[in-house]
């Protein structure tokens, strides 16, 4: 997930891993030094041009991200980018947590959009 920090006004990045019990916080990445910023953790394994990144492998049941167009929220997820902050009104608090499906559960989401009754498309 990426967002513009509200104060520094550069982007911040933190990749996470998915677990059973939740979400790995595993890099965080920025582009300036400011209020909020980590400076005791290991350097990132993987560095990115133009960002300081640090290794922090904490661990959280779920996040809860306040999203606005003003910090430009996005998500990359499975080679896609989710500009969340065009999705939802501003200051909307977004949860994100993983979720186990069943093969029923699975099946079904592909038939989640009813179809008009008239039989239209």
């Amino acid at each position: 997930m990426r967002w513009i920090h509200s104060v520094e006004k550069q982007w911040w990045e933190e990749h996470y891993l998915r677990e059973e019990e939740g979400l790995l916080l595993t890099n965080t990445y920025f582009q300036a030094f400011g209020a909020g910023t980590p400076s005791t953790e290991n350097v990132a394994p993987i560095q990115k041009e133009g960002y300081v990144g640090y290794q922090i492998n904490q661990r959280f049941p779920h996040l809860n991200w306040v999203v606005s167009r003003l910090t430009k929220g996005e998500i990359d997820y499975a080679s896609q980018r989710i500009l969340i902050h065009q999705l939802v009104p501003d200051y909307s608090e977004v949860t994100i947590m993983p979720k186990a499906y069943s093969p029923i559960d699975r099946f079904n989401k592909d038939f989640c959009h009813e179809l008009p009754s008239d039989g239209s498309q």
